[in-house]
C-alpha cells in the first residue's frame, strides 16, 4: 500500500499532489531558493561567471547580484565550487575567489568578512610573486589548489550568497 502511495505521489496522480510534489524539500514553512542560474549548496547560492574580470571588478559584480567573490571554507566546499566550475567552463578553469592580502601582505581575508581558515595553497604558495600578488584565484594550470595572482589579471570567478528562505504557503483551495 505504502509504495503504491508513493508511485501514486512520485506520478502525480490524485487531486492536487502533482504540484505538492514539485515543492522542495524544506524546513517547516521555510524553503531555499536560489535565484535562477545560482546553484544552492549547504545553505548559500553560488554562481559560476565565465566572463572575465580584473579581481576588484569581479568582487562589484557579485556585490551588484547582492554577493561576494566565494570563501572556501573547508574541502568539501572547495570541490563543490571546483565542480561549479567545470559544469560552467568545461574544465578546471582558473577562476577568482574572494581571498586577498591586500590590506595586509600577511594577512589573507575573505571579501565576505569570514574567518580566512582554508588554505589549500599550491607548492609554495602564496608567493606574492613580483610583489604584486594579492589576490586569490582557484585552479592554477587547471591543479588542485589555490594561488596568489596579481588582482589585475582578468579571470572568470564564483559568487556567493546566502541562500533566501521563502516561506511556502501551502493553498487550501
Amino acid at each position: 500500500m505504502a509504495s503504491g502511495l508513493l508511485f501514486l505521489l512520485l506520478l502525480g496522480i490524485g487531486g492536487n499532489m502533482f504540484s505538492e510534489a514539485l515543492l522542495p524539500v524544506c524546513f517547516p514553512g521555510l524553503c531555499p531558493i536560489c535565484p535562477r542560474g545560482w546553484t544552492d549548496y549547504n545553505g548559500y547560492c553560488y554562481q559560476f561567471v565565465n566572463q572575465e574580470l580584473a579581481w576588484a571588478d569581479a568582487e562589484i559584480f557579485c556585490n551588484k547580484h547582492k554577493a561576494h567573490l566565494t570563501s572556501i571554507k573547508n574541502t568539501d566546499q572547495y570541490n563543490f565550487i571546483r565542480n561549479l566550475i567545470v559544469k560552467g567552463a568545461g574544465f578546471n578553469q582558473k577562476s577568482w575567489v574572494g581571498g586577498t592580502n591586500a590590506v595586509r601582505n600577511d594577512l589573507w581575508m575573505w571579501t565576505d568578512g569570514t574567518l580566512f581558515t582554508f588554505k589549500n595553497w599550491g607548492p609554495s604558495e602564496p608567493n606574492n610573486q613580483g610583489g604584486n600578488e594579492h589576490c586569490m584565484d582557484i585552479n592554477l594550470r587547471e591543479q588542485d589548489y589555490v594561488n596568489d595572482e596579481e588582482c589585475i589579471q582578468e579571470l572568470s570567478f564564483v559568487c556567493i550568497k546566502p541562500v533566501k528562505r521563502t516561506k511556502i504557503i501551502k493553498n487550501t483551495t
